[in-house]
């Protein structure tokens, strides 16, 4: 049996696979429909805060999650100016990527990409933990 991560005593995250393995870690298979955010300061360090999302809709809606954007924004301003996100759509399914998985992929990019940089960007399945590319 392995030690779960603690975030306070994790290494920086400063590439996208380190921060895939740090999803693996965190967020591991799916067992619902949700995101995650987790917040890096400018150097890299995981601010001790995990922040799952429940209750998404299938397919995003344009500008649904701004709101979201704006607040994780907010947040990171205050304990890691500089910062940046590691974004996670949890879904149950295959590593195959689809259009749903791609359109949040777009959404997720156009409302958080404008206000802070993304470290990563990823789909929790199944068999694992990808990148959403595109």
């Amino acid at each position: 049996m392995t030690t779960p991560l603690r975030v306070e005593d994790a290494a920086p995250v400063t590439t996208t696979e380190q921060a895939r393995e740090r999803v693996l870690e965190l967020v591991g298979h799916p067992t619902s429909h949700q995101l995650w955010f987790m917040l890096l300061d400018a150097r890299g360090w995981q601010i001790p805060l995990l922040i799952p999302v429940g209750g998404i809709p299938l397919r995003p809606e344009p500008g649904g999650v701004a709101v979201l954007a704006s607040a994780v924004n907010q947040i990171l301003a205050e304990y890691g100016p500089g910062g940046s996100v590691i974004l996670t759509l949890e879904r149950p399914g295959t590593a195959a990527l689809t259009a749903v998985d791609q359109a949040w992929g777009r959404e997720l990019r156009a409302s958080f990409g404008s206000l802070l940089r993304i470290t990563g960007l990823f789909v929790a399945h199944d068999e694992g933990v990808c990148e959403l590319v595109g």
